[in-house]
């Protein structure tokens, strides 16, 4: 891989040379690529310089649980870094040669900053900085929600990013669409009789519809463990492979649903002003409401499910032998009370 990394980061930038890969290892990094992360050495534009790498490769695609581009994650990425001023760091680019990494791989730059954002709650050693934290992050996110959409998405490779059929022609196109996609891969992911209560779930989502809201660009995985801060302020936005155009309490309801089962209390800051929804609505002059953001963390539990029981039911068909999936059941089953929850079953 040594090869390889320098490779892209010299087609990239020409002036690196005399480049030397150290500490390259394996890390966590979510369940749907392999993370890696290193230091390149090197000389660049005629001068000593050290480059903290992040490096992400596709697993095979049986493994996969989300079929996402490294190509159109890193138009994104520089999309966002280079057009607004929304925190992220720099992708220095993809290599979709297998011949190379082994498979699909990006190259991004490794941000500075805390990523264990545990430390901001429950007495953690920086919960001085929590509220201040707390309010750049949705100052963040609500610049992301202003980001010009045709500057992000050009050729709309992040109106359908999977592949599935989504189209976003108007609100209510993207949602019908969606739905449609839920209950045509329900066949694909009914590996147990529990699955019903996905079934249930996405017709509740289709005949329950909200307001429609202007789309916009959606991070896809806004959580406590995806974004770095340090000195009081969010140094980045990370892990973009689930981006794609929606609405934007996709992400709010998200984070609603992570905070819970992350132990976090990202939503009660900035306590200054009345909690998370209530700046955000501050900032954007909107209205968004407690119920909407229930409907959402429904919404988004089940855009996940799918490719999650997708995985889950190749390997009970045995069509690869990793226990992954097997882990994944362990997150994932436990999560249908709580969307029956929202769906107000009764016991």
């Amino acid at each position: 891989m040594d090869k390889a990394i320098i490779g892209l980061l010299q087609r990239v930038e020409p002036s690196i040379t005399d480049a030397q890969v150290n500490n390259l290892q394996q890390i966590s990094g979510g369940y749907s690529r392999e993370t890696f992360s290193c230091d390149v050495s090197a000389t660049r534009n005629g001068a000593k310089a050290t480059l903290p790498l992040i490096i992400r490769r596709n697993p095979p695609a049986v493994e996969a649980i989300l079929n996402t581009s490294r190509a159109v994650e890193h138009d994104l990425i520089e999309a966002i870094r280079t057009k607004s001023t929304v925190p992220v760091s720099r992708s220095y680019g993809y290599e979709l040669d297998p011949s190379h990494f082994g498979a699909e791989t990006m190259v991004l730059e490794r941000a500075s900053g805390n990523g264990k954002t545990s430390d901001l709650f429950n007495g953690g050693p920086d919960e001085h900085q929590t509220e201040e934290v707390i309010r750049h992050l949705c100052e963040v996110l609500v610049e992301l929600h202003s980001v010009d959409i045709s500057i992000a998405n050009p050729q709309g490779a992040i109106s359908d990013p999977r592949g599935v059929g989504i189209r976003t022609g108007s609100w209510d196109e993207y949602m019908d669409t969606t739905f449609e996609y839920y209950l045509r891969e329900y066949r694909t992911i009914n590996w147990d009789p529990a699955m019903m209560v996905l079934l249930d779930s996405f017709l509740t989502l289709r005949r329950h519809k909200p307001r429609p809201m202007k789309l916009v660009v959606v991070h896809g995985d806004f959580n406590p463990a995806n974004f770095l801060y340090e000195n009081s302020r969010v140094s980045a936005l990370i892990d973009w492979e689930n981006s794609h155009i929606g609405d934007p309490r996709e992400d709010l309801g998200w984070m609603v649903l992570m905070d819970i089962l992350s132990n976090t209390t990202v939503m009660s800051y900035p306590k200054k002003e009345g909690g998370f929804l209530a700046y955000y609505n501050k900032l954007t002059g909107g209205d968004i409401t407690p119920v909407e953001l229930g409907y959402f963390t429904l919404f988004g539990t089940a855009h996940i499910a799918v490719p999650v029981h997708q995985s889950v039911a190749r390997r009970v068909r045995k069509e690869h032998m990793l226990l992954m999936p097997y882990y994944l059941i362990q997150s994932s089953l436990p999560a249908m009370p709580a969307m029956a929850q929202l769906m107000g079953y009764t016991a």
